[in-house]
Order: structure tokens, then C-alpha cells, then sequence
């Protein structure tokens, strides 16, 4: 088994034609390896989201190359795409996108349904407990709390312990006291579990959660930091026109 996660290689994505092309990403290196926390970072428009579609097999690249757990799956058809997604990419959306007629516990089991395949539901009970909601297994999302909602959704994205979690803005829509719970759990799936969390962010307190960040602007990576504070990754947000230029 490959030491890296995901992989992207030369990662390009152009929109538009001649005069009127648009590169969201114009050829990003970057490797996660297994059991690290990476925080994404840049202002609007700089590919962060362009960046986990590809990721994720969403979307195609225009160019380069998508590895997941040193496969290559660039080219894969979208039949195989979709069962990558289900089995080797957990993803964790801003507005958690659990089904509302669904308890907790069948949402966390939903992707093994959606397989055709046996819900392991001592995996799923062990999930839940992990992310502290064992005694709220039964309930409907309309009755859990926003931060709930975002622990089952992360949850759910365990259950199948995918190569790679990838989060966007996972704690967006939170209020402080409750992003630092979620985020708590994501630190918590890499310390005890060995997952790799790639989480794109605005946030400088939520990126302090991770190993390191990466800076991207204008489609390419600007910049990287290795043990970051929330102090340190402001002030680099406030400047990186410095990380370009440099």
C-alpha cells in the first residue's frame, strides 16, 4: 500500500476557450501522505474548490494527473469514479447533506446501503461513539444541532475508512464553541485512527488544527506552513502577495 494517500501531479483545470480561458488550477504538485492533516487555504477564486472536485473525481482535470492511494484514477470511466467516491474518498460537506428522513445511525450506515452491501452496524454504533453521539443514534437530523449534523456526517465519511477525507469548509456554517468540537473529531480520526484529512478552509483557527497548510493562489500552490497557529496563518493570508512575488 502506497504511503500517499492522494497524489496530484501537473493538476490543471481550464474553463472557457481562446481569449476567454479561465485556468482554476494551472498545475499543482502536492502529496498527502497516510495519517496527515492538511489545511487549503487562499482568498475566492484562488482553486480550492476546483481543486477537491478534481480531488475527488467530480470533475475532470484539463490536464496532470489524480493518484489515490498511488492509483491512478484520472481516467477512470464515471461508474468507477462513483465507486471510488463510496469506497476510497470520504467527503464532508459545509451543509452536512444528511437525509432528513434518515436517522443518525442509518445515515452513517447510508453509503454500505447505497453499495448493495451489509451495514456493519458495530462499525457504525463505533463511529458514532467515536464523534460522542452513541446516545443520539436514533434521532432525525431536524432534531440534532448543526455541529451534530456535521459529527454524523463525518461519520458517515469514515465508515468505509477511505484513503482520504477531504472537508470542505466543514465548519463554515458553525458557531466558534461548536467548530471546535468538529474539528476536534477530524484531529482525533488522524491522531487515533491514521486517517488523511485534506480540508479546505478560510478559517485560521481551524487550519491551527492541522500539520501544515497550503497556500494556493491563482491556481497554483503560493506557499506552505508546517505546524501553523492561527496567528501565523492570518498573517500570511494578510500577505500573500509576498508568497507570490516570492
Amino acid at each position: 500500500m502506497s504511503d500517499t494517500a492522494l497524489e496530484v501531479q501537473d493538476l490543471t483545470r481550464t474553463y472557457g476557450s481562446g481569449d476567454n480561458t479561465v485556468a482554476a488550477l494551472a498545475g499543482i504538485d502536492l502529496a498527502f501522505r497516510r495519517g496527515t492533516f492538511t489545511a487549503v487555504m487562499g482568498p475566492s477564486g484562488s482553486g480550492k474548490s476546483t481543486f477537491l472536485s478534481c480531488a475527488a473525481g467530480l470533475d475532470r482535470p484539463t490536464r496532470g494527473r489524480v493518484l489515490v492511494g498511488g492509483t491512478d484514477v484520472t481516467d477512470w470511466d464515471e461508474e468507477r469514479r462513483t465507486r471510488l467516491r463510496r469506497e476510497r474518498i470520504g467527503f464532508v460537506f459545509q451543509g452536512f447533506h444528511l437525509l432528513p428522513y434518515l436517522s443518525a445511525v442509518e445515515n452513517v450506515g447510508l453509503p454500505s446501503r447505497l453499495a448493495g452491501k451489509r451495514v456493519d452496524r458495530e462499525r457504525v454504533r463505533q463511529l458514532l461513539d467515536r464523534v460522542g453521539l452513541a446516545d443520539r443514534a436514533h434521532h432525525l437530523p431536524g432534531s440534532l444541532s448543526g455541529g451534530q449534523q456535521q459529527r454524523v456526517a463525518i461519520a458517515r465519511a469514515l465508515l468505509t475508512a477511505p484513503d482520504v477525507l477531504l472537508a470542505d469548509e466543514p465548519t463554515g456554517a458553525l458557531d466558534s464553541a461548536t467548530a471546535r468540537q468538529v474539528l476536534g473529531v477530524l484531529r482525533g480520526s488522524v491522531a487515533d485512527l491514521g486517517q488523511t484529512v485534506v480540508m479546505v478552509t478560510h478559517d485560521p483557527v481551524a487550519a491551527s488544527y492541522a500539520d501544515e497548510v497550503v497556500f494556493l493562489v491563482d491556481g497554483r500552490v503560493a506557499g506552505r506552513m508546517a505546524h501553523p497557529t492561527a496567528d501565523a496563518v492570518a498573517g500570511q493570508m494578510a500577505h500573500l502577495d509576498e508568497l507570490v512575488s516570492a
